[in-house]
């Protein structure tokens, strides 16, 4: 950090409009500072603080100080964690309505900040000298307040005028929602598996079911010889680019799965808007292992319908094992839905 730094910071800062209408949506409460153009980019910012992801990480703390240091933290119980995060009612907004004006979102972010968060605080104190009044989280822990930047689609030499009490909508999209399920399964490798495998969603009491068609073991080193060897792949990379890039992944991917270990697949059907995560029993209950080093993988079926006739999908328990198992203790962990939230209407 250096003065340098900071007057960078205020130096990108071309103009800014106060627009401070605040809300509860959704049990957060929402103060939407203004507009602030950088150059020919202009960002929506919009402050937020959800009381109950604060009591979340207070429990979380309090937790963790009467924890035995003898016994070991699990993958189970980090995984079962990542759920605990402030809810973003503005986190899949498409499009932004300020009275008949409409702009699309072209990306989003949204940190937490933090006295260390500078570029955040000098842009917050702008708005402050431009007049903007933080209600509703005048007072809030600073590290429990999250901003949300909305950087609009196209180049503005200004920001547009528009009336001072203007109503505005937020128009959603789709958002990916994970639910824990934690069901004890045995996947034999080459099994058969005649029945569906019910669960219920612990949230909302709704059931909802999976037919496996099959389990077997994945040389994912060998699929990426494939890859590495398909003439297509010359027509976009020369030869040196694709040998350094084969050295690349052969270095880290070695760390996470040797040669001559495979990944468990799993092809399954369900319903057709959610998906499934599985791992096994050993990992979760195994310490947390920091690799430095991750891959992820998504696999195509080769059918593309199942027993059932529904859509084939395949989920991979990135966790390597050698040539012979023949079977896994595993559990289905959670699922995955997309849903989309109503607009966001402030007046």
């Amino acid at each position: 950090m250096n003065i340098g730094y900071l007057h960078g910071i205020l130096s990108g800062i071309d103009e800014i409009k106060v627009i401070g209408k605040n809300a509860n949506v959704g049990g957060v409460i929402c103060n939407v500072m203004g507009l602030i153009r950088q150059g020919t980019q202009m960002h929506l910012l919009i402050l937020q603080y959800d009381e109950s992801y604060q009591q979340s990480v207070e429990e979380r703390e309090a937790e963790e100080l009467y924890e035995d240091p003898d016994i070991p933290r699990s993958n189970r119980m980090a995984l079962s964690t990542r759920g605990i995060e402030a809810k973003n009612p503005f986190d899949s907004v498409l499009k932004v309505c300020i009275d008949e004006r409409e702009f699309d979102v072209f990306t989003s972010e949204n940190r937490r900040l933090g006295m260390q968060e500078w570029e955040s605080i000098l842009i917050i104190a702008e708005f402050l000298k431009n007049g903007w009044q933080p209600d509703g989280i005048d007072y809030q822990d600073i590290d429990m307040i999250f901003l949300s930047s909305l950087k609009l689609e196209g180049d503005y030499t200004s920001i547009p005028d528009f009336n001072q009490n203007a109503k505005m909508r937020f128009v959603k999209g789709q958002h990916c929602v994970v639910r824990q399920v934690e069901k004890p399964i045995t996947l034999v490798i080459g099994g058969q598996y005649p029945d569906k495998l019910f669960f219920r969603d612990e949230t909302t009491g709704e059931e909802h079911w999976v037919q496996i068609n099959r389990v077997y073991l994945l040389d994912m080193w060998e699929e990426m010889e494939k890859t590495f060897a398909n003439p297509k792949l010359q027509e976009h990379m020369t030869s040196e680019e694709i040998k350094k890039a084969r050295l690349d992944f052969e270095k880290r991917f070695s760390e996470i799965c040797p040669r001559g270990m495979y990944f468990p697949v799993i092809e399954y059907e369900c319903e057709e808007d959610i998906s499934l995560q599985f791992y096994s029993q050993a990992y979760l209950d195994a310490s947390p292992v920091d690799r430095g080093t991750s891959i992820g993988f998504i696999l195509t079926p080769e059918q593309p319908t199942g027993v059932l006739g529904l859509k084939l999908k395949s989920a991979v328990i990135q966790e390597p094992v050698p040539e012979n198992t023949d079977r896994i203790e595993a559990e289905l962990f959670n699922y995955l839905f997309s849903e989309t939230s109503d607009d966001i209407l402030l007046k």
